[in-house]
């Protein structure tokens, strides 16, 4: 840590003296925590445990009501009412009024399909053993580059929305109260881990990427076969995992959504960033705010509550960028008090079908994508005017704010501005197939029929 001011420093030595502090004191709070998870990492690979799993099963593909929410819900209860009623006007301007549900024959059916994919698709124990395994040998060769930082691991694995076999991401985190590694020296030390892990031996195809925008190391592991990124001082990521986690304990008809959304957006090849078309993330992140906006809502709006529970320290939090921008990470983890709430004012009861249908319902005609921006940090849809979303960007062909996707937490960041007209059109293209095959009743397996480009399609990043 750079020393104390005295009497002669100038007053922009002072302040940033004062700032360094501050950013040290919000770094500590989330390293204490992210240390003590360390030692039960495996407990967050696993799905956590339904609400009221310990009593009577729930319906298929159904919320579940337990018998009496706790007295700590009740804070909650007077905002998640107005996020209904906000989401119920959503809905009606979008021209999607709600209707009472009724589960027909097809719907159940589907949602039982549903449910099938995601428990053939989540991951194991022995899944969890390979992770935990690679993560050992990979900290002995971080702990030969920076002494005494950690390892911890971000995105789908921490959120619980991970597969059998999925990339392993992980982020390398100096020790509590240490100064963060400015980004020349990231760029330096990502290609001496990279060195580190060659010599190792263990790993195949060690690739360094320190000039990308995040740098990294990718590999993959010689004994489980896994994929793996490495980066440095991720702490945005770490929060952002956590609050995604955080929306798939609220309601167990979540997570096998989300695998059916994923999965059939990598078999129908509209999820590669690198070739024009959003990540498994920003995917996930259009369930969660479908589930959001519906009516009445699956999902409340956890960066929207107040009253207690902020963030995993449960203080409010804040993170930095690798280029050093600082966004408020705040959520309410209150999980329990919140899931409580919820059953106070009354369940959304669709099963997995119906929202499924629903899912593709919205984006294929109700979603603006002319002029909206999907949102889970508000709940609803932005306008791309009042995000600076509207204009050309210096540096690439045309307008890449075609399909506008909020990051929740780093707002500047639009997820889906990898997407030029060309693979938009063939996004478009995908959703509307989904949503006439499911409005024609046609089983799930033929939706998520595998869609083989050919070799030069595939360099071209379309032909559809």
């Amino acid at each position: 840590a750079p020393p104390q001011p005295t009497g002669a420093s100038t007053p922009l030595e002072v302040r940033q003296w004062q700032e360094g502090q501050a950013r040290r004191q919000q770094q500590m709070l989330l390293l204490q925590r992210l240390q003590s998870e360390q030692q039960r990492l495996h407990l967050l690979l696993q799905p956590a445990a339904p609400p009221g799993s310990g009593s009577t099963p729930p319906p298929r593909g159904a919320a579940v009501s337990p018998p009496d929410p706790p007295s700590a819900a009740r804070p909650y209860t007077d905002q998640l009412a107005a996020q209904r009623d906000r989401a119920a006007r959503q809905q009606r301007r979008r021209g999607a009024p709600h209707r009472a549900h009724r589960q027909s024959g097809y719907l159940q059916a589907l949602s039982a399909s549903v449910e099938r994919l995601a428990a053939e698709l989540a991951p194991g124990e022995e899944d969890a053993a390979l992770r935990q395994a690679l993560i050992g040998r990979l900290q002995s060769h971080a702990s030969a580059v920076a002494p005494g930082a950690k390892l911890h691991m971000f995105g789908s694995c921490v959120s619980g929305l991970h597969s059998k076999g999925a990339d392993l991401d992980l982020t390398l985190v100096p020790e509590a109260g240490a100064e963060e590694w400015p980004m020349e020296a990231q760029r330096k030390m990502i290609e001496q881990l990279a060195e580190a892990i060659k010599a190792g031996g263990e790993m195949r195809a060690v690739h360094a990427r320190p000039k990308a925008r995040v740098p990294i190391v990718a590999l993959e592991d010689g004994v489980s076969g896994l994929s793996c990124d490495v980066c440095m001082c991720n702490q945005l990521a770490l929060l952002n995992s956590r609050l995604l986690r955080a929306y798939t304990q609220l309601d167990p008809r979540v997570r096998p959504l989300c695998a059916a959304v994923k999965h059939w957006t990598k078999r129908r090849c509209i999820a590669d960033p690198y070739r024009g078309s959003p990540s498994s993330y920003a995917w996930v992140l259009l369930v969660l705010n479908y589930l959001q906006t519906t009516s009445p809502p699956v999902l409340p709006v956890l960066q929207a509550l107040r009253g207690g529970g902020w963030g995993p320290t449960g203080e409010a939090m804040q993170a930095a960028t690798h280029d050093g921008r600082v966004f408020d990470c705040s959520f309410c983890a209150d999980v329990e008090s919140v899931r409580g709430a919820t059953q106070r004012l009354g369940v959304n009861t669709q099963g997995l079908g119906e929202l499924l249908v629903g899912f593709f319902r919205c984006y294929a005609r109700e979603f603006d994508f002319k002029g909206g921006v999907v949102s889970v940090r508000t709940g609803g849809h932005l306008s791309k005017h009042e995000k600076g979303w509207t204009t050309k960007e210096r540096g690439f062909r045309g307008d890449r704010h075609l399909f506008c996707i909020e990051d929740p937490f780093e707002l500047t960041h639009d997820l889906g501005r990898v997407c030029d007209p060309q693979t938009l059109s063939e996004v478009k293209q995908e959703i509307a197939r989904a949503h006439q095959m499911l409005g024609a009743e046609a089983p799930l397996d033929e939706v998520l029929e595998k869609w083989a480009r050919s070799d030069e399609q595939r360099d071209q990043g379309g032909g559809k």
